[in-house]
């Protein structure tokens, strides 16, 4: 963990380099980044102060002039979230902040925005600048009337719905209002909603039923994701579980249509036989696909029309079940090398790379926040 005081300066520069026309940007944020390392405590306490501020930021127009703010709100959201026009009603009262969250694959994004418009601009199928996801937006305050796949509905204050940021949508607030939009990758999304494109602009009630857990969950990590009890990407794959639970996915082969049933199969089995086979060091999408009966070109095709691909599937669940390991006490006695080798890694410098970047510190460091105390 000493080295953490170093990377945290790191990334107090670089945020203060990026943002450094707005004095009220990612203030607080930057402070925690100069501070020392947090002391070993028990966990899950010290591993959730552990995880990288990095993959946190903010933004207010507070202190911009109106023209520099609506081009920095505008810039920030095509290149964030989807290829969007945004229309503003009233330009002279442009008040607008967000606040973004890395959880694991996914991107939560916390808006408090004006009466304003956002159209879809981008060819159908693209996502312009930003990753092809699946949207999850969830209306805290305010209406949200929306256009999507030639249906027109109101997302009401606790509700979400999901849309694709690779199709036209439009979305319509009157007044001022405070969303979230979380942000997934349609492959990560495929593991706990087999085909999402039937549940597309559909409004869902996250305030009873079985959408009340998910939107607990929603509200828990907007004003304490600093001290969850799990890592993120164990947050993830909690949203990931209680989306399927609030949206009641069909699982019957008559509710999906042929031709997609058929893609959303075979994407499924390639990541079960990811999630099967990830500890095999030469597992690849040749073999899975020779497997599978298809083509590697296909293969990649279907994971590329879900965001995502083979070796980002692959090396997420690697990374995944080596987090894990290095969790529990029964695997306290083994070298690091050798559990990268556990979870399909040759090389345990390449493993080290890949866990910082996923994790945000190394799998030593993960370990020892872990370590029971005596």
């Amino acid at each position: 963990m000493a080295g953490l005081p170093q990377r945290r300066a790191r990334i107090y520069r670089r945020h203060e380099a990026r943002y450094r026309k707005n004095g009220n940007l990612c203030r607080e944020r930057a402070k925690c980044c100069m501070l020392v390392a947090v002391p070993c405590e028990a966990y899950p306490r010290a591993m959730a102060k552990a995880l990288p501020a990095a993959e946190d930021s903010s933004w207010t127009s507070a202190g911009l002039g109106k023209r520099e703010a609506l081009r920095e709100w505008r810039d920030w959201a095509a290149s964030t979230i989807a290829p969007i026009e945004v229309q503003v009603f009233d330009q002279d009262a442009f008040a607008a902040r967000w606040v973004s969250h890395g959880i694991g694959q996914l991107r939560l994004l916390h808006l408090h925005a004006p009466a304003q418009r956002v159209t879809h601009t981008g060819a159908d199928g693209t996502s312009g600048r930003a990753a092809p996801s699946i949207q999850l937006v969830y209306a805290r305050r305010g209406s949200l009337k929306t256009q999507m796949g030639g249906k027109r509905f109101t997302v009401e204050p606790g509700q979400f719905v999901l849309l694709d940021n690779t199709r036209f949508y439009q979305m319509e607030m009157d007044g001022e209002h405070e969303a979230v939009d979380l942000m997934m990758p349609q492959g990560w999304l495929e593991k706990y909603l087999p085909d999402p494109e039937v549940l597309l602009a559909r409004p869902f009630d996250s305030s009873r039923g079985w959408g009340a857990p998910l939107g607990a969950l929603l509200e828990a990590m907007l004003g304490n994701l600093d001290e969850a009890p799990l890592p993120r990407p164990l947050i993830a794959e909690q949203v990931g579980h209680l989306l399927g639970l609030a949206t009641g996915f069909p699982d019957t082969p008559d509710a999906l249509p042929r031709g997609s049933r058929h893609r959303g199969q075979l994407s499924r089995e390639i990541l079960r036989r990811i999630e099967s086979d990830y500890a095999e060091p030469d597992l690849s999408p040749e073999a899975v696909a020779g497997k599978l009966g298809i083509s590697k070109r296909y293969l990649q095709t279907l994971l590329a029309g879900s965001g995502t691909s083979f070796v980002q599937e692959l090396n997420a669940t690697r990374l995944d079940r080596a987090s894990d390991l290095l969790a529990d006490p029964r695997a306290a006695g083994l070298p690091v090398a050798e559990i990268a080798w556990r979870c399909g890694f040759l090389d345990a410098g390449y493993f080290t790379r890949l866990f910082r970047k996923r994790f945000g510190i190394t799998p030593r460091a993960w370990r020892a926040g872990h370590a029971p105390q005596s």
